[in-house]
């Protein structure tokens, strides 16, 4: 866990051309419709010479591919994610999601009128264009390559010529720019390492990082920022990648055909809801525990204090007293006992691996949501360094996701396999949370800025639980409320692995509690709701980790706001009790009970449980919340 950001500024939206555009041309552009070719036309295109003319516009032209109208064999334009069938004058309007695919003799234009876009792609490349998330990522697949593009806004910065720079520095190319990192995680640049010019395009700043990501499917990747001149406000953002170098050599084809326009239209999504799919292989416990979820209408509650060690670890019986300890203490407190117990577990230190904590996960857990103990849940983190990821670290930047994809870590895997099988009771399966996120040693910065490798990542460890049988884990997918970066390429779903590989939704929404007034728990989590509710609502949901801070060291006086978060905590209960419409996807939460502090130990964010009256604010909540 890591604070995000609480600020908002509100960022200036310009309207700018890489090209001179003429906006009082009409959607014809002024091209007289002329007669096609017989072509074969693929289903949800069309070749009416006439709707092509009068859907066209000269500030989608671009002379070395489709320069007008006429140069178009057939197309589809989509209007809110759906194909039309031809011109229709009522489907243009401001509050519609406008798409194109003109096709030519040679290439593809795709246009994103809603997004202000345009590039070509030769058609010999047999791409399909994934309209899934079109909003915050236009994507176009084949087997051996990959397209992504995606407009994007610098906030929360000022948009001036400094804010850019601290942007693009500390989110896009902190990483991919620093040699230590190529180097580290067995990577090489090709080409130039970084080209930086006004060149390449007409009218736009342009910055390519070209690097061999030896070991990946796709390892050629062209990472490329477009930024059109004088402003500072938004940019293109395209990350091609390739099977072998001679495709990623169409690159520059795509990018010289780079056309940014004024926006006309609203840029939607259209995943569509998620459902609860159990897990046909899941053992009659975790089956009967994932219904209770779905069917319970009460919130479930545990507080994370101290991770479990496996069993060899040697600081086994020191952690097992201070879990004991803390455990009874907050339990008395509270008159009740944990139904959720969290513990956390990375993929290892350095050099030495991290395994699941049999030992203590059967003393103290060990529930199946019906004998009366707490449900593990068990948060796996792919890192070996502790998630030590920050703008100042420069030296010690690898990652253990490539090698994941490589195949690395599967035999260790597969021991971690039998070792949750032996468990034997339900777990709440948590993978490398909050990885939309600028902290975590998965996030999508430490990730080549492809979210699609965190995907990738989930769906291998995913795939070697099936193969090995383990059939008590329900896997939860857990981003932060608020994604950091701010951005389209990495926001929530981005990263999302699929229907059939997630059962649960996990919520994180923090209130750090350094400032007044505190965001309440209705707003946190009726936000979390809005955002997520039409495609995850059929799920259960966990709030994984949350906290109201009581305020840290670093910013006052430490715990001055201890009545405030009592306040808070009792405030949460009565939402709790009255169980308006947003709790309804909820089943539970976990508090973390730990502080963060800075690197000269004093508390930037007091998380912990240890005021009197906030305490005496669980104790009563509770009693509220369960008629006691």
């Amino acid at each position: 866990m890591r604070s995000s950001f609480t600020v908002s500024i509100l960022c200036l939206a310009l309207l700018f051309s890489c090209r001179p555009v003429n906006e009082d041309v009409p959607p014809g552009g002024g091209v007289e419709p002329s007669d096609t070719t017989e072509v074969r036309i693929p289903e949800g295109y069309f070749a009416d010479s006439v709707s092509v003319a009068a859907l066209w516009s000269d500030k989608f032209a671009h002379e070395g591919s489709i320069a007008s109208a006429s140069d178009v064999k057939y197309m589809k334009w989509l209007v809110d994610g759906v194909p039309a069938g031809g011109y229709d004058k009522s489907l243009r309007r401001p509050s519609a999601d406008l798409r194109y695919e003109f096709v030519g003799e040679d290439y593809v234009r795709f246009v994103s009128e809603a997004d202000g876009y345009a590039f070509s792609y030769p058609s010999s490349l047999g791409l399909e264009a994934d309209y899934t998330l079109p909003k915050y990522a236009q994507k176009f697949e084949s087997e051996e390559l990959s397209i992504r593009i995606t407009l994007e806004r610098v906030k929360p910065y000022t948009p001036n010529e400094y804010y850019y720079g601290i942007y693009t520095g500390e989110w896009l190319s902190r990483y991919i720019a620093n040699k230590n990192y190529v180097s580290s995680n067995g990577f090489a640049y090709f080409e130039e390492r970084v080209v930086d010019s006004e060149d390449l395009l007409p009218g736009c700043s342009t910055t390519i990082y070209s690097i061999n990501a030896r070991g990946l499917d796709k390892p050629y990747y062209k990472i490329a920022l477009v930024r059109p001149l004088g402003q500072w406000s938004k940019f293109v953002f395209i990350v091609m990648k390739a099977a072998n170098q001679k495709l990623i050599g169409n690159f520059d084809a795509v990018l010289q055909s780079l056309s940014i326009f004024s926006t006309y239209g609203s840029s939607k999504n259209y995943m569509p809801q998620q459902e609860p799919l159990p897990n046909p292989h899941w053992n009659e416990e975790t089956a009967r525990y994932y219904q209770k979820l779905l069917d319970q209408k009460t919130f479930d509650f545990g507080v994370f204090s101290f991770s479990m060690p496996g069993d060899n670890d040697e600081n086994l019986e020191t952690m097992r007293t201070k879990i004991r300890e803390r455990k009874d203490y907050l339990e008395s407190v509270f008159g009740r006992s944990y139904e959720i117990m969290p513990t956390y577990t990375h993929l290892g230190w350095y050099g030495t691996h991290h395994y699941f904590p049999l030992s203590l996960a059967r003393e103290f857990a060990g529930g199946d949501g019906f004998n009366g103990k707490p449900v593990l849940q068990f948060t796996y983190q792919i890192t070996m360094n502790n998630n030590n990821v920050s703008a100042s670290n420069t030296t010690n930047v690898s990652t253990p996701m490539f090698g994941v994809l490589q195949g690395k870590y599967d035999s260790y895997f597969r021991t971690l396999c039998s070792q949750i099988k032996e468990y034997g009771k339900p777990v709440l399966f948590r993978l490398n949370n909050e990885m939309n996120s600028d902290w975590t040693s998965y996030c999508g910065m430490m990730t080549l800025v492809d979210p699609e490798l965190f995907i990738q990542v989930w769906r291998h460890i995913y795939d070697i639980f099936t193969e090995e049988g383990v059939d008590n884990c329900i896997w939860i997918f857990n981003p932060i409320a608020d994604s950091c970066p701010y951005s389209n390429w990495g926001e929530d779903l981005a990263y999302y692995p699929g229907n059939e590989y997630v059962q649960v939704l996990g919520a994180t929404n923090y209130v750090m509690g350094n400032s007044l007034p505190l965001n309440s728990f209705r707003s946190c989590y009726s936000q979390v709701f809005n955002e997520n509710s039409a495609i995850f609502g059929s799920m259960p949901w966990i709030i994984s980790e949350f906290a109201c801070g009581s305020g840290g060291a670093t910013s006052g006086e430490e715990m001055r706001y201890a009545d405030e978060q009592a306040t808070w905590v009792y405030d949460m209960f009565r939402e709790f009790a009255a169980y308006d419409s947003y709790l309804k996807p909820f089943k539970g939460g976990v508090w973390f009970d730990c502080n963060d502090y800075d690197s000269d130990g004093n508390t930037v964010n007091y998380l912990r449980l240890d005021a009197p009256q906030t305490l005496e604010s669980f104790k009563k909540g509770f009693e509220l919340m369960y008629g006691e």
